[in-house]
């Protein structure tokens, strides 16, 4: 028997506890993570919440690392510096006309506003605390110094939230009850004898009208017949549930805000990825002084440390995928997904420096707070149609879209009309993909939209 005894050379990648810890939270979404934190606080009592006003996005350190994940936050002046992809020049500098945007709800017009009008990610962080606690009926709910330690915010930040939210919404959103919401619909009318009659009426007690009360109270206020009744049709004239049009769920919170700061764009993280931890100092002073028993403790400030390790590598990578994906996709911002540019994950991840799989976990699940919109990270992403056009297959979609909300009613385009608009734009598609994207978007085909019609009728 013959033993063969060369030597094989071959490269192995070993897995470590910890490296597995930092791919898992990667993949973990906002409110996976606050899970996540909450059972690590439960179970280690080297953790605890940094309650000090450190800087926003900050994870906090006991181990002398100053490179936190809110340090790493970028900024460009991309008005200056950013240089558009092949293809992408022409189309941003063309100013193409944007799709009018459909109709939303309350809740969604806050969420593409907040962004904008929050200067912080701590106060951004405030503002989607207080829309979440807000219900269907456009009613606060529950007690703001509660929701202020469940959220590790000082009350004050939440009060000014809700102030903000209730100037960018209709009257009455944002209201503790009934009273409170009909009186802040009152306030944002112009002052007269039948709007301070209708709050004096308020003031009695709704009640006391739903109870037929109204000869009782029109003589308690000293109305005549005419007031009285004017100022009751005013109250029945107001909305009690200002945010009915609003009930979509919960919001959804962004991990990312992309926002111009002092005529600057900025990509910054929000407090959702960057949760505020810190080692307790004085269980960490009894480890380093090797007190009797402190074995046991020893260990778990090694497993905190590597924890916080695993926040701060999940924070600079997000970060770092967010400022790549919008140095490409930087039109976006000026006019939406109709100049969405081809993109795909190798490209990211070969300026970041990471692995395509990396690049994917976090991009699925991870959000981003924009000027038009909050958008998944995975929504820039797309492929293109040839070397020489610079539009998505997003793009694509988004111009089926606007060309056949602008088609006449009486002359709908049919799917090779739709195509032959898009070749002129140098996005060059079969008849049969326009058909796919239409699909797609819920729209029927032209025969079908022409069916629809009303026929006119003759003099």
């Amino acid at each position: 028997m013959r033993v063969d005894t060369r030597a094989h050379q071959a490269t192995r990648t070993t897995v470590t506890p910890q490296l597995a810890q930092q791919i898992r939270l990667l993949g973990l979404t906002s409110e996976d993570l606050e899970v996540e934190v909450g059972q690590w606080l439960a179970s280690n009592v080297m953790l605890e919440v940094d309650a000090e006003d450190a800087d926003d996005g900050e994870v906090a350190d006991d181990t002398g690392n100053e490179d936190a994940a809110g340090d790493l936050a970028l900024d460009s002046n991309w008005d200056d510096s950013f240089t558009p992809m092949s293809g992408g020049a022409e189309r941003f500098d063309s100013a193409l006309p944007v799709a009018a945007p459909e109709p939303d709800g309350v809740v969604e017009r806050l969420m593409r506003d907040l962004p904008v009008e929050c200067s912080s990610a701590r106060e951004l962080h405030a503002a989607f605390a207080v829309l979440g606690a807000i219900d269907e009926r456009g009613w606060l709910e529950g007690d703001l110094n509660e929701l202020a330690c469940s959220q590790g915010l000082p009350t004050g930040a939440l009060i000014a939230a809700l102030a903000l939210i209730r100037k960018l919404a209709p009257a009455g959103f944002g209201a503790r009850d009934l009273d409170e919401c009909l009186r802040l619909q009152l306030d944002a009318m112009p002052d007269s004898a039948m709007v301070r009659n209708a709050r004096a009426l308020i003031a009695v007690g709704l009640e006391r009208l739903a109870g037929r009360e109204l000869l009782a109270v029109q003589r308690k206020l000293r109305l005549d017949d005419a007031a009285f009744s004017e100022a009751l049709n005013c109250l029945r004239r107001l909305d009690p549930h200002p945010g009915r049009s609003a009930a979509t769920g919960a919001p959804v919170l962004p991990d990312v805000v992309v926002a111009r700061v002092d005529g600057r764009w900025t990509v910054t993280l929000s407090e959702f990825a960057t949760p505020r931890l810190r080692i307790n100092p004085g269980y960490a002073s009894v480890v380093e002084s090797g007190a009797p028993g402190s074995a046991g403790l020893r260990d778990q400030l090694q497993e905190a440390r590597w924890l916080l390790r695993g926040l701060e590598q999940r924070a600079d990578t997000l970060l770092k995928v967010a400022h790549a994906i919008f140095r490409r996709q930087f039109a976006f911002l000026a006019g939406g997904d109709e100049v969405l540019a081809p993109m795909m994950l190798r490209e990211i991840a070969g300026e970041v420096g990471v692995h395509e799989s990396t690049v994917s976990r976090v991009t699925r699940g991870k959000y981003v707070a924009t000027p038009r919109g909050i958008y998944e990270l995975k929504h820039f992403f797309g492929a293109g149609f040839g070397a020489d056009c610079g539009a998505s297959n997003t793009a694509a979609r988004a111009l089926v879209r606007r060309f056949i909300a602008g088609e006449r009613p009486d002359a709908p385009l049919d799917d090779a009309a739709v195509a032959e608009r898009l070749a002129e734009r140098g996005i060059r598609i079969a008849r049969r993909t326009v058909a796919k994207y239409r699909e797609s978007l819920g729209i029927p085909p032209a025969r079908m939209r022409a069916a629809a019609q009303p026929l006119a009728l003759s003099a």
